[in-house]
C-alpha cells in the first residue's frame, strides 16, 4: 500500500500563506495546519489509520490469542474446565509468585520486575510492542511528506510565500500531531480489542497503563519522524525517500545493535568501546529501555538523546533542501 502522491496545484498549497512572508511561527502554524489539512482531503489520513489501528487491533488480537492457546494446553494437560473467554488463568498467575520470578528471569533486574509486575501483562505487552514497531510504521507514512511535493513542483507555491525553514518544520510539525493522533486511536484500540476479547480484564488499570504509555511511545517516534523527514528533503522521489527512510533506519538498527552492551565487540579495546559508545548516540535503536521503565535513572538519558537526534536527523535532511533547486 502506497501512500498518494499530492496534487501539484490544489488549492490549499497555494492558500497558506497568502501575500508576503510573515513571521516564523505563523507560518511554521499555517504550513502544519494545512499539511493536517492535506492529509483530511486525501488518502494519506486513511492509510495512517488503516496502519496504526489495525496494527493496535492486530496486537491486541494476537495477544489474546496467545493467551488463549497457553490457556487451553494448560487445561488439556491437566484435564481442567477450560474457560470461554482466555485471562483467567493469566490473572491467578500474576497474583503467584511465579510471575514475578519469570519477569526477574526475563529483564534480569528486580526492580524492573517489580514495575512490570504491578501492571496488568497486556499493559507491558503494549508497550513492548507500541515501542517496537510503531516507528517502523512513522518511517513509512511520513517519508514522503516534502518529497511528493518536490517531485510534482507544488513546493513551489509555499515556497515564493514563506522560507524553507518554516515549511519544512511545518511540514514535520503536521506529521508530528498526526501521528500523535493516530498512535492515540492505536492505542484506544488495542485496548477495547483486549476488553472484549479477556477474562478478568481490568479496565481502569489497563486503561491509565496505555495512557501512560502513549507520551514515551511518542517521545521514542520523534527521531524516526525526524529520520523520516530528512528522507524526504534529501530527494525528490516518493518511492526512493521510502527506500532511504526504511533502509537507512534498518541501517541505523545494525549500528545501535553493534553498540549495545551485549555486542560481541565489547571488551576488545579501551578505544573500540568508546567508539561504540559515541555510536549509541548516534541511532535511537538502544534508547527505548528508560522509556519503557520510567523509574529508572536511564528516562533523563533516553528522552535527551531522542530529542537530540530527531533535531540532528532533521538538520541534516533540512541542509540538503536548503540548497535545492526547486
Amino acid at each position: 500500500m502506497t501512500t498518494p502522491a499530492r496534487p501539484a496545484t490544489d488549492a490549499t498549497v497555494l492558500a497558506p500563506l497568502p501575500g508576503a512572508r510573515g513571521g516564523l511561527v505563523r507560518d511554521v502554524a499555517l504550513v502544519a495546519r494545512f499539511e493536517i489539512g492535506e492529509a483530511l482531503r486525501t488518502r494519506l489520513l486513511i492509510v495512517m489509520l488503516l496502519l496504526f489501528v489495525g496494527g493496535g487491533a492486530l496486537g491486541a488480537w494476537g495477544f489474546t490469542e496467545f493467551v488463549d492457546g497457553l490457556e487451553t494446553r494448560a487445561a488439556q494437560a491437566l484435564d481442567a474446565p477450560q474457560t470461554r473467554r482466555p485471562g483467567g488463568t493469566l490473572r491467578r498467575l500474576r497474583e503467584s509468585g511465579s510471575y514475578r520470578s519469570f519477569l526477574f528471569a526475563f529483564v534480569r533486574d528486580q526492580d524492573k520486575a517489580e514495575y512490570f509486575a504491578a501492571q496488568p501483562p497486556i499493559v507491558v505487552f503494549y508497550g513492548w510492542a507500541a515501542l517496537m514497531f510503531l516507528p517502523w510504521l512513522v518511517l513509512f507514512t511520513s517519508a514522503d511528506t516534502i518529497a511528493s511535493e518536490v517531485a510534482t513542483r507544488a513546493v513551489r507555491y509555499p515556497a515564493l510565500r514563506t522560507g524553507r525553514l518554516p515549511y519544512a518544520v511545518g511540514k514535520a510539525m503536521g506529521q508530528a500531531i498526526l501521528v500523535a493522533g493516530v498512535t492515540g486511536l492505536s492505542g484506544l484500540t488495542f485496548f477495547l480489542v483486549a476488553w472484549a476479547n479477556l477474562s478478568g480484564f481490568e479496565v481502569g488499570a489497563t486503561a491509565l497503563g496505555i495512557l501512560s504509555y502513549w507520551p514515551r511511545v511518542l517521545v521514542h517516534a520523534l527521531p524516526f519522524l525526524g529520520w523520516a523527514m530528512c528522507a524526504s528533503m534529501a530527494t525528490s522521489s516518493t518511492n526512493l525517500a521510502r527506500i532511504l527512510s526504511l533502509g537507512g533506519a534498518v541501517a541505523l538498527a545494525i549500528a545501535g545493535g553493534l553498540a549495545g552492551e551485549r555486542s560481541f565487540l565489547r571488551g576488545k579495546s579501551a578505544i573500540t568501546d568508546t567508539a561504540l559508545d559515541l555510536l549509541s548516540y548516534l541511532t535511537p535503536f538502544g534508547h527505548s529501555d528508560g522509556l519503557a521503565y520510567p523509574k529508572g535513572s536511564q528516562l533523563p538519558t533516553d528522552i535527551a538523546v531522542c530529542l537530540a537526534l530527531a533535531v540532528l536527523y532533521f538538520a541534516a535532511g533540512f541542509a540538503v533542501l536548503r540548497r535545492r533547486d526547486l
